[in-house]
């Protein structure tokens, strides 16, 4: 309207807008990482591979349960995250929708370590479906189902309850605590800036911090 003259003053100038509370990270600690890694790697589920992969790798829910053998390069060892899924409620039931990832950043490739690769592959020539988990007619799982499973491990390994995203905030956390550098680690978890993850993670760097000061004070 201003380019147009249609009006002399911009009047969302003068808006102010609400600040936005940082939501709190939380993380497992490392004992309670390895309880469910155990247990995981133990049981019988092959769906429960997925757990370790949002672990190992910082995917989402939707991206993880999007995801199809198509998606991962074995030969290449990589992971292609290329769409989401999630669930909306149409008359009154839920209905699956496949779309694409939440932000272009968040269309990424991801390498895949040995020990990951070789659970993948293990996993791939027990299933025969196009999908990495899957329900029992080899479909794709809802996303409140496999939120349910992942409480239902927490309970059996007698860990406190941790929302599914708790998942990628573990792997980022434990990614920090290595020393993984914050632009690295933003491109992995498809942050669409590099801020984001470091307003995010401020806790976690600040550990790191304090581990590199101590570094420093052996020169004393």
């Amino acid at each position: 309207a201003i380019n147009l003259n249609l009006i002399n003053k911009n009047p969302t100038l003068n808006i102010k807008l609400p600040k936005i509370s940082q939501k709190e990270v939380t993380a497992l600690t490392r004992e309670e990482q390895k309880k469910i890694e155990n247990y995981c790697l133990k049981s019988h589920r092959r769906n429960y591979l997925g757990i370790i992969l949002c672990l190992y790798t910082g995917i989402r829910i939707g991206e993880l349960l999007a995801l199809s053998w198509d998606d991962i390069d074995f030969n290449k060892k990589l992971l292609y995250i290329r769409k989401t899924v999630y669930s909306i409620k149409k008359d009154n039931q839920y209905k699956m929708v496949i779309d694409k990832p939440k932000t272009i950043k968040s269309n990424r490739v991801i390498p895949i370590p040995d020990k990951l690769l070789k659970l993948l592959t293990s996993s791939k020539k027990n299933s025969k479906s196009k999908y990495v988990i899957t329900t029992n007619k080899n479909k794709m799982v809802e996303t409140r189902s496999y939120q349910r499973s992942f409480k239902s491990i927490l309970n059996k390994c007698n860990i406190k309850q941790y929302s599914f995203h708790s998942l990628r905030h573990t792997f980022a956390t434990r990614a920090l605590e290595i020393g993984v550098d914050i632009k690295t680690l933003s491109e992995l978890l498809g942050h669409t800036d590099v801020n984001i993850t470091l307003n995010r993670y401020v806790h976690s760097l600040f550990q790191y911090k304090i581990q590199e000061m101590d570094r420093i004070s052996e020169l004393l």
